[in-house]
């Protein structure tokens, strides 16, 4: 239940920012709505579309795409500047973090590790008409 409550405060506030944006451009109808989230933000893709779906009813996107890409986390060291990708598991019975959550210590000197990618969720475009 917590997970679902996380995917629909955030879907709500990519609904208000696609809306406003609808708005200002006088858009008669939103068509599809282009997403980028970072795989460390912990969003499922499956539950923001549904919130998704349920936000969007009775405004400019309803019957609208939601088309969703991923991003995995990138991780640079601050000492020696390696950068290692992160990717996250898709295991939807994950309860901890502690079992899933990568350590950010560079594997090549043991210096602390700066995440550079994977934690953002913005809205990349949009198709109206």
């Amino acid at each position: 239940m917590l997970q679902r409550m996380h995917e629909f405060g955030i879907t709500s506030r990519i609904v208000q920012a696609v809306l406003r944006a609808a708005h200002t451009n006088r858009a008669n109808r939103v068509l599809s709505v282009n997403l980028l989230i970072g795989q460390l933000t912990f969003l499922n893709p499956g539950q923001v579309k549904v919130a998704y779906g349920i936000l969007t009813k009775g405004t400019l996107l309803e019957g609208s795409e939601l088309l969703i890409s991923q991003n995995p986390g990138l991780v640079e060291c601050q000492d020696c500047h390696f950068l290692k990708k992160i990717e996250m598991p898709a295991s939807p019975g994950i309860t901890g973090f502690s079992e899933s959550l990568p350590l950010l210590v560079c594997p090549h000197c043991g210096g602390k590790g700066t995440l550079i990618r994977g934690k953002e969720c913005q809205i990349e475009g949009m198709s109206v008409c």
